[in-house]
């Protein structure tokens, strides 16, 4: 999923005007749009029915590994930082956290049990049992690793932002170097943080980048546009220097793609933080980019569903076939960028839909059920509250 600056210290995607509504700053709305094409790229290669490990070494393959593969990770350490950047801004509660969550589900559900009907009645094929039943439940069952992923971080950032906090400035920081030391640091070389116990998977690696991101937004000086551009600038360059080692082993037969280009190793973090901060400090207004950019999580759903997957990657676009086109990179960009636009314009739609049903009164559900739950907790505590109170007064009298 994708994306969501300001001109001061305290980077930020809000500006608010003196005596006017708060507005989305459209440079890093932008930049979520960019994310999401990154990662929609990222998809159309590691899913597609052809290995590009397979492909000659040539500028294609790096093309193909480097920027489309690496670049849907970095596009995943964006969509999240602009996520948590302002959710530290706010004051995190089991209530917001939840509803957050509940808001979320309702696009998540929509799209998934949507989906499930169109395939099973236009494409029965690309359709299988588990993902039907997955897709009743989508958050619980995992059809889509970031939506459920975010959840759990979500569920959990009450109580992390408590205790971030409450570890004070010296121990957060002292977290922050721990944690890129054992995921950072190590993250260079291959083979250390294999293992269930050095793996960063789903939930716990978002939890990863947000306990640096809070570090730097809580305790640290701002970095100036040089050093952002270093830290950009370095993690390019072990891109690069990883390519380079990749191609020399695949001159032996050894296929092993780019190892730093894979799911939060530092290099990533760096280049895709770098990116947020550096857009996040030009402010541009526009309603068609903030518009744009509200589809982008659907883009998400839409193609990275089980059976648009195999559809897509598998079935119409396939890499062997397109790679002996002419301007084979070129071609596959218009593709994608022809299918971002097709998902964009298929979420409008799915946006009035809502904007005329469920979003009518947003959240009002979620509130009735909370005051209903509430209620009950807070007339349980009374009673139990009452009975140790007479039982203290009954032995009392005797």
């Amino acid at each position: 999923m994708c994306k969501h600056a300001a001109a001061s210290s305290s980077d930020t995607s809000l500006v608010k005007p003196h005596n006017k509504p708060p507005t989305r700053n459209s440079s890093v709305e932008l930049l979520r749009i960019i994310a999401m094409f990154m990662i929609l790229a990222h998809h159309f290669v590691i899913h597609n029915s052809y290995n590009v490990k397979s492909l000659p070494l040539g500028w294609e393959k790096i093309f193909f590994q480097l920027i489309m593969a690496g670049g849907g990770k970095i596009g995943v350490i964006i969509f999240f930082s602009i996520s948590a950047w302002f959710l530290l801004d706010q004051e995190q509660t089991v209530k917001n956290s939840l509803r957050r969550i509940w808001l979320m589900e309702k696009e998540v559900l929509f799209w998934s049990l949507c989906l499930a009907c169109l395939y099973l009645i236009f494409a029965p094929a690309e359709m299988n049992k588990k993902l039907l039943i997955k897709s009743f439940a989508p958050l619980n069952m995992n059809v889509w690793w970031y939506a459920t992923a975010y959840a759990i971080f979500l569920a959990l950032l009450p109580f992390l932002s408590k205790g971030l906090k409450a570890l004070g400035r010296n121990n957060h920081l002292i977290l922050a170097a721990i944690a890129l030391i054992i995921w950072g640091v190590r993250s260079f070389i291959p083979g250390m943080m294999d293992g269930y116990t050095n793996n960063l998977t789903g939930a716990f690696g978002l939890i990863y980048v947000f306990i640096l991101i809070s570090a730097y937004k809580w305790y640290m000086h701002p970095f100036t546009t040089k050093q952002i551009l270093l830290m950009i600038g370095l993690g390019c360059v072990f891109f690069i220097l990883y390519t380079l080692v990749s191609a020399f082993l695949s001159l032996f037969g050894y296929q092993v793609g780019i190892y730093i280009a894979g799911d939060w190793k530092l290099p990533v973090i760096m280049i895709g933080f770098g990116l947020f901060l550096l857009f996040s400090r030009i402010t541009i207004h526009s309603r068609i980019i903030n518009r744009i950019a509200q589809a982008a999580f659907g883009v998400y759903l839409i193609t990275d569903y089980g059976a648009s997957e195999k559809l897509l990657w598998q079935r119409w676009f396939n890499l062997e076939y397109l790679y002996q086109k002419p301007f084979a990179i070129l071609q596959i960009l218009g593709i994608l960028l022809t299918i971002y636009i097709i998902c964009t314009l298929i979420d409008f739609a799915r946006q009035g839909l809502f904007a005329i049903t469920v979003n009518r009164h947003q959240g009002r559900w979620f509130n009735l059920l909370w005051d209903a739950v509430s209620a009950k907790v807070d007339r349980y505590r009374e009673r139990k509250q009452l009975k140790s109170t007479q039982h203290i007064g009954y032995r009392y009298i005797r």
